[in-house]
């Protein structure tokens, strides 16, 4: 009987600050400084339109990691000052939904029945995540666009 070669673990991090949250905090801050200085928006409209803003500037500031490992025996995720460890026996399935703003949202089904829902900042990309389950033999489904 050949033998197999072991797997390796999959290993997946995330910085909270990316171009992309600078792009789009400047975007929406120019949008503001338009909007009080061209439209004289009152200011209270501002303050109101600012708040979208905040949790933007916190993860630029502060850059939270997360990330997400799979090891022959467990799946390990951590976000801000959370963490999750999972053994592998425990998890049926993995269910992949794909919503309408094109974001995944990640569900472990146990065994038990009962689901779990991975953090949208520790989800790698489809490909790498099936494909380090496909090696483990853990079941995955996709569900694209649904609502619910």
């Amino acid at each position: 009987m050949p033998k197999t070669a072991p797997v390796e673990d999959y290993h997946f991090r995330r910085q909270g600050r990316s171009p992309a949250l600078v792009l789009a905090l400047a975007a929406w801050l120019a949008a503001l400084a338009g909007l009080y200085f061209y439209a004289q928006a009152t200011p209270w409209l501002i303050a109101l339109l600012f708040l979208p803003v905040i949790p933007g500037l916190f993860d630029l500031v502060k850059n939270p990691g997360s990330g997400l490992d799979v090891t022959a025996e467990q799946i390990v995720w951590f976000t801000g000052g959370e963490r999750t460890d999972l053994p592998l026996s425990r998890i049926a399935q993995l269910r992949l939904d794909t919503r309408l703003d094109l974001s995944i949202r990640a569900t472990l089904i146990l065994t038990t029945g009962n689901k779990l829902r991975l953090p949208q900042p520790v989800v790698p990309p489809v490909a790498e995540l099936t494909h380090a389950l496909d090696q483990r033999g853990i079941a995955h489904e996709r569900h694209h666009f649904s609502l619910f």
